[in-house]
């Protein structure tokens, strides 16, 4: 266990002695984090947002807690019920060569970031990556989506919403309930009350809360065409380059793995191909669909790939469409205040 997770998630003397030269800094990150929220409640500083729903899947939380997966299931959903749906994301660690940036089903994941190309690849909706998320919302909207999906964004408040999704790690939770850096909490928890739907990963979610289920498939290489094979009860090694690798070494070990070794990688990180190599001699590498993305062009042999699916229940996307559909007088407004800004400015240059 890292220090920051002994900090952040473990109780006793130890932790709260670790966390104590923390809070003063976590007293700061609260004041500032409130005068911001203020800011823009008060419209000193202007929210705003296309002409079509934004729905923000998001956390109060740092660390992976399945956002990408949600934004995946709730994208193939709206797409079987006839809307055209477009993903926003900032692109984290992304080197594209201008902003907004359209992802490409063929791109490397250098210039996309990762999880863009992981939804735009299982998805094939329009992705685009901004790390000013209104102007990127701006780009989706013109290449003709009727409703964008945001993966995580929900502290972007320059980006006006209509629905919001909070995402819970069913075994971390709340952590200590403290806000950076002391905890992991980008907001304090009363934020959740404030959210359309609160989504917990993994575990049972209390009344009020829906609850999410990774549905892992079987392992496939990670080189297309290879014919390996990966039996049930093999020792491997895991590599996940993951907010919270601990999830994905348990969902091996939920899947009859023997998880002997990891090969370490921070989140978002890359390994070198080489260091993949030596170690898959020894033992069968096996790594998230996030991770694959960045190695899918390396001759990698005994390296597999374990993908996810999110199981959601109906009554979920039945709230979820329901809260859309309550949007469109919010978005019918914006689309009258885009078009008086667009006469007054056609006035302006007369």
């Amino acid at each position: 266990m890292s220090v920051i997770d002994k900090i952040w998630y473990e109780k006793g003397a130890g932790a709260f002695l670790m966390r104590l030269p923390l809070i003063p800094f976590s007293c700061v990150f609260k004041f500032a984090t409130a005068a911001r929220r203020f800011l823009y409640g008060t419209e000193v500083f202007k929210s705003k947002a296309p002409d079509v729903p934004v729905v923000v899947v998001g956390g109060i939380t740092v660390g992976g807690s399945g956002k990408t997966p949600l934004c995946v299931a709730l994208v193939k959903e709206l797409i079987s019920q006839g809307y055209t749906p477009g993903v926003l994301s900032r692109g984290y660690k992304a080197k594209a060569p201008s902003y907004p940036y359209e992802v490409k089903a063929d791109d490397d994941a250098s210039i996309s970031g990762d999880e863009p190309l992981l939804i735009k690849r299982q998805t094939g909706a329009k992705v685009v990556i901004d790390p000013d998320r209104s102007r990127g919302a701006d780009a989706l909207a013109r290449l003709g989506v009727d409703i964008i999906i945001t993966d995580d964004g929900m502290q972007h408040y320059s980006l006006d919403r209509d629905v919001e999704i909070a995402v819970l790690d069913g075994n971390r939770m709340l952590g200590n309930g403290m806000l950076l850096p002391a905890g992991p909490l980008r907001e304090d928890k009363w934020r959740l009350n404030t959210v359309d739907a609160v989504v917990v990963n993994a575990a049972m979610a209390k009344s009020g809360y829906y609850t999410m289920v990774l549905r892992p498939r079987p392992p496939r290489p990670v080189n297309d065409g290879r014919n390996e094979e990966l039996p049930r009860n093999s020792e491997v090694c895991a590599l996940a380059g993951i907010g919270n690798p601990g999830r994905f070494y348990r969902t091996l070990e939920d899947c009859g793995y023997i998880v002997k070794d990891t090969l370490e990688a921070g989140d978002h990180e890359r390994i070198d191909p080489d260091a993949i190599r030596a170690k898959a001699k020894t033992l069968p590498v096996i790594m998230t669909a996030k991770d694959a993305i960045k190695y899918h062009s390396y001759d990698l042999p005994n390296v597999f790939v374990l993908e996810v699916e999110a199981d959601l229940s109906n009554r979920f996307y039945e709230s979820i469409m329901e809260k859309i559909k309550d949007s469109d007088n919010k978005v019918a407004l914006r689309r009258i205040d885009a078009k008086k800004l667009l006469n007054n400015n056609e006035l302006s240059d007369k």
